[in-house]
């Protein structure tokens, strides 16, 4: 799968304003089905040695990783891999620059559309009101759920130390995600409402992507896979 960066911003004012357009679209509400779910994770890890936040140029790996959730558990049914240069480099609330396009590319590389994709990045907790989790689904056209281990800006009291537990997180008076504990005795993640999905959504979907580990099964696996292609695992 060809990678086409052309279809997103290139520098930080562009993003800027694709950002604040998509945070004021409210697309219809998507609300994950009973039964079986189809939840792809995606990660991305850079192929970069030595220190540094990364720059422009740096090859990258992303992988897409679709699992089916219920009936027989977290099935694997489909993965995808990209590799490219990575088209910027790292900068604090601008990850979609950098991660963007082959993120998208390696979800469109799946032999079938998932449900729903876990995204490790912030919805609508973010600055201007689009992480890249939200961007994310907004090209591909489908709902997304942000994963993160804490909130960008909204703010919330943490849950009780119970798994399942969760807490509303704040934004300019608007629930943009929650806390949600996935493990008793663990720091909560933050389930980030993102492309036509309101938290309680997304928090349903993370509890129901979750195994054993803290971290939703779809995105470890996607990160594994990345991290196997990139270094010549399999």
């Amino acid at each position: 799968m060809e990678v086409d960066a052309g279809r997103w911003p290139a520098t930080s004012g562009a993003l800027a304003e694709r950002q604040a357009a998509l945070a004021a679209a409210r697309p219809p509400p998507w609300s994950s089905r009973a039964g079986v779910l189809r939840a792809c994770g995606v990660g991305l890890v850079s192929g970069r040695g030595g220190a540094g936040a990364g720059a422009a140029g740096d090859p990258g790996v992303a992988a897409a990783v679709t699992l089916e959730l219920g009936g027989e558990g977290r099935l694997e049914v489909a993965r995808a891999t990209v590799a490219a240069a990575l088209p910027a480099g790292y900068a604090a609330g601008l990850l979609a620059l950098r991660e963007g396009p082959l993120l998208e590319a390696a979800v469109r590389a799946l032999p079938d559309a998932p449900d729903v994709v876990l995204v490790h990045a912030a919805g609508r907790d973010h600055p201007r009101g689009a992480g890249l989790a939200l961007m994310l689904g907004a090209a591909l056209g489908l709902p997304t759920v942000g994963v993160t281990s804490r909130p960008l800006v909204a703010l919330g009291d943490l849950p009780e130390d119970a798994p399942g537990a969760r807490s509303a997180l704040v934004l300019a008076g608007e629930p943009v995600g929650c806390w949600i504990r996935t493990r008793a005795g663990t720091r909560p993640l933050v389930a980030h409402a993102a492309w036509r999905t309101t938290p309680e959504v997304a928090a349903e979907v993370v509890l129901r992507a979750t195994g054993e580990a803290r971290m939703p099964e779809p995105i470890r696996r996607a990160r594994e896979v990345a991290r196997n292609e990139r270094d010549g695992r399999r």
